[in-house]
């Protein structure tokens, strides 16, 4: 197995944070996007028939990196808010957006709105998003070889 470079770690980061599955190719490194919109058939979409002819193919090679989970993009949300300087209103502001019915859109809509603190955000969630697809990486490279540590 091929360790992969930091700007592929990025590149998966990245793709997944757009709705994209990371297909990745364990032998080869080989890195295959595919959206994962509900309603989405990449069988009747032709930009995809390469990607899919070669999933297909090598299946047995290919291991899966998703997007996170609502938990833990929940608990990412929080990671930020934490860290964010006591008694300021964007802090009480994402707390109650938190706590709300709906957070992640009451998430959104104050980040969205809350000045610099929105490319704050993003950069976090950039940060966390790349450690989580090392932990994944990390968990594919240990089943792959289980008892090398």
């Amino acid at each position: 197995m091929i360790a992969l470079t930091p700007e592929q770690i990025k590149e998966i980061a990245e793709t997944i944070d757009c709705g994209f599955v990371c297909h990745w190719n364990i032998k080869n490194n080989r890195l295959i996007f595919l959206p994962t919109d509900e309603g989405f058939d990449p069988a009747y979409n032709d930009a995809w028939d390469e990607d899919i002819k070669e999933l297909e193919t090598n299946s047995s090679e290919y291991r899966e990196i998703e997007q996170p989970d609502s938990r833990e993009s929940f608990r990412m949300m929080e990671e930020f808010t934490d860290e964010l300087p006591d008694n300021t209103r964007i802090k009480v502001t994402l707390l109650e957006a938190l706590n709300k019915r709906k957070p992640f859109r009451e998430f959104k809509y104050e980040i969205d709105n809350s000045g610099e603190y929105r490319q704050l955000w993003f950069d976090f969630k950039n940060q966390k998003l790349i450690e989580y697809v090392k932990d994944r990486i990390e968990d594919i490279i240990m089943l792959e070889n289980p008892g090398d540590d």
